[in-house]
């Protein structure tokens, strides 16, 4: 059987324009399709989160993706945002942004070379150049002329002396490992290698593409490439199960360039303060932050709006967690599928979408921070001062937030407690397992300060507005969640963090994450809790306890 999406966008060619199909809803969580923005208030409420959200998740920011100028749009409404209700600038240079060094890097092909005595390799077939690599130490522009290459075996068991790897080109057979590398390749780094080869026959066949990404920077000038079997052999004359550690072999010399360009829309993080109010504790922050950016515009083929939300509903009710093959789905779930568009259809036609507006992810987390800037804004200020941070990229690989935690615009050491918030859209009994009108998701409340954690269960028990809190994400960590967002950039500098969400529903990821489903009364009401969460403790008379390194929670950090 076809896929529903298929037959719902051909459905949309034939179907005729005059088509009678009244104008209502499909979905029970669906609500208007647009929004009239109107002034927002001190308070926060739900209205005001409609307002915000509908402007800054519209098809017109095409998806925010970082890098993109729909995403220069989504942060310069929040930086106007900040700028209206009069916060203090806490980017660079006086402004609310911190760029981030993220553009485009290449090796130049016509200028990157490699001869083994006087035989020369082929960039591409016989090796490949290994991008900067901090990990391993190698940087992107190297020349070396004359170097010995001498054999150290599988780079997993190597073990040359300090001596035989000095100022030569060490070549290890298996490819360099991600994270952190093998002693080997530290003690060659260390011992002063002018080049690191590793023997793999799988070249990248993206050598010498353009990438996006961020601008590596690595001290030193020792290289690093992949080399084929065939090019080792005609380093050291023969293959390398017939070398033994510490064989040298033809002179190598060599050079490579990468380049590194800025992107026309930089990657930006936006930050504001609001002072507080002792002089003693004002030079102590609160931080609260969310992320800005989506993934962008949809790649391929647009579905169709309902039919998507259709199978989600049915097949993937934690949208892009869920992969599932269409070739799995049951007759009994085509027909739930079908029966749905069906549904769709009787109401309204068609409609292809293209844009990932990333209402729920996380265009709910950033306007519940404006919310809450607003409140404190408005309201009496507190004793520390607040720090509001709309982290860049994170669909990048949380790239804003660990940015800025290695350059912080203020001392880190002054950051008392941080709060990521994402998604924070869903959250109804039909979204997620224990969702509910007063639900929350939080995780990592006690992971680096115990205290951070019981505070915030006290808290709770005396509102007027109690949260219902679920724990059960942060105890099992399912789908790797905790490590999946900000709060793991400020975990690792041992900041106590608390990541506050609603979960994940069937339009995570999906172009179906558009503002007319939005759950806007509980977003509202999370974010009247943290608000009095951050207030509180900018307000303590004293910081939170923080556990000591070793008794931290290890995995909170998430290999970091």
């Amino acid at each position: 059987m076809r896929s529903p999406v298929v037959l719902a966008a051909l459905t949309a060619l034939l179907l005729p324009a005059s088509s009678p199909l009244v104008a209502q809803t499909v979905w029970p969580d669906e609500g208007p399709r647009t929004w009239a923005p109107r002034p927002t208030e001190a308070a926060i409420t739900a209205n005001d989160l409609r307002t915000r959200l509908y402007q800054f998740a519209d098809d017109s920011m095409m998806g925010r993706e970082a890098g993109t100028l729909g995403n220069i749009k989504g942060t310069d409404y929040i930086a106007a945002e900040f700028k209206r209700l009069g916060l203090i600038p806490a980017g660079e240079n006086g402004t609310y942004f911190q760029v981030l060094d993220y553009g485009r890097s290449a090796y130049v092909a016509n200028r990157t070379t490699l001869r083994a005595g006087r035989a020369r390799l082929v960039a591409g077939t016989d090796f490949a150049p290994l991008p900067p690599n901090a990990a391993l130490g190698v940087s992107g522009a190297v020349t070396f002329d004359g170097v010995v290459p001498v054999f150290a075996g599988p780079v997993a068991q190597a073990a040359l002396s300090a001596e035989q790897m000095k100022g030569r080109a060490v070549v290890f057979v298996g490819a360099p490992a991600g994270g952190q590398p093998p002693a080997a390749i530290a003690a060659a780094r260390a011992a002063g290698a002018a080049v690191l080869l590793f023997v793999s026959d799988n070249l990248p066949s993206t050598a010498f593409t353009e990438r996006v990404g961020m601008k590596v920077n690595v001290a030193g000038t020792m290289g690093g490439a992949l080399i084929t079997s065939g090019a080792l052999s005609r380093l050291f004359g023969q293959a390398a199960s017939g070398l033994a550690a510490g064989a040298t072999g033809q002179p190598l010399s060599g050079a490579w360039t990468y380049t590194y360009t800025a992107l026309e829309h930089p990657v930006r993080n936006v930050l504001a303060i609001l002072p507080g109010a002792d002089p003693a504790r004002k030079g102590q922050y609160v931080l609260l932050g969310a992320h800005s950016d989506h993934v962008g515009m949809v790649r391929g083929a647009a579905p169709d709006h309902d039919s998507l939300r259709a199978f989600n509903t049915v097949m993937r009710p934690q949208g892009a967690n869920d992969r599932v093959s269409i070739d799995a789905v049951t007759p009994q779930q085509w027909g739930e599928i079908n029966g749905l568009i069906a549904k769709a259809r009787a109401v309204r036609p068609p409609r292809l979408d293209t844009v990932n507006n990333g209402a729920d992810d996380d265009g709910s987390g950033s306007m519940v921070l404006l919310e809450i800037a607003e409140r404190f804004a408005t309201g009496p200020r507190p004793a520390r001062s607040i720090l509001f941070h709309a982290h860049a990229a994170e669909e990048k690989g949380l790239l804003g937030s660990a940015w800025w935690t290695e350059h912080p615009t203020v001392p880190l050491d002054s950051v008392v407690a941080a709060h990521n918030m994402d998604m924070l859209g869903k959250g109804r009994v039909t979204d997620v397992k224990f969702g509910g009108p007063h639900s929350v998701q939080m995780l990592g409340s006690r992971r680096v300060s115990v205290e951070f954690g019981d505070m915030i269960d006290s808290l709770n028990a005396v509102r007027d507005e109690p949260m219902v809190i679920d724990y059960s994400w942060d105890r099992t960590n399912r789908l790797n969640r905790f490590c999946r967002s900000d709060q793991v950039s400020y975990i690792r500098k041992g900041i106590p963090t608390t990541y506050f969400s609603l979960g994940y529903s069937r339009d995570y990821h999906m172009p179906t994450d558009e503002p007319q489903y939005i759950n806007y009364d509980l977003s509202a009401r999370v974010a009247r809790f943290v608000h009095d969460i951050a207030s509180t403790i900018a307000n303590r008379p004293q910081r939170l306890a923080v556990l000591p390194r070793d008794q931290q929670d290890p995995a909170a950090r998430c290999g970091g």
